[in-house]
């Protein structure tokens, strides 16, 4: 009996409920494990309840617990790999849709720069490069990046013949 809550701990569930009951040479004990997960079925998870005389509760009772544990921490471990594997995607998915947005704007600032009246190769290509690398950077085949890094190109080592 010594052992008690080290043999719950290495169970591998993070939290329980126990409640224990006498009545007279009987004794009922129900365990409610616990999940981190948000998952609304799991938090109305029944208790597993076992009656059994107390001798025998006292010889059998991480036996009779065990497999009906390591199920449930199972399903436990399954969803909150599901929920986790869920947030980073959508957080990936955020991210690449700022991304897109980010790479949208720095796409429309590098036309607006190119095409304004004031433009000259000459003297802004390096301007001009520096911004299509930027865009490039974060999306490789972005055309109107590669278009102006081809054009502006010419003017990095201007050529008299």
């Amino acid at each position: 009996m010594c052992d008690f809550f080290s043999s719950l701990k290495e169970m591998g569930i993070s939290q329980i409920g126990l409640s224990i009951t006498y009545d007279k040479n009987l004794v009922s004990v129900s365990l409610l494990p616990k999940s981190e997960s948000n998952d609304k079925s799991l938090k109305k998870l029944k208790a597993l309840t076992i009656s059994l005389p107390v001798n025998e509760m006292d010889e059998r009772f991480f036996e009779i617990i065990n497999e009906p544990l390591e199920k449930t921490k199972v399903g436990f471990n399954n969803v909150e790999a599901y929920e986790k594997s869920l947030q980073d995607k959508l957080s990936k998915t955020e991210s690449g849709k700022k991304q897109k947005e980010s790479v949208s704007k720095d796409v429309k600032s590098l036309q607006e720069f190119v095409g304004k009246n004031g433009f000259n190769p000459l003297k802004d290509h390096k301007t001009a490069i520096e911004m299509a690398e930027k865009i490039l950077a974060v999306n490789p085949n972005q055309k109107d990046a590669k278009k102006v890094i081809k054009d502006m190109s010419a003017y990095t080592e201007p050529s008299l013949f």
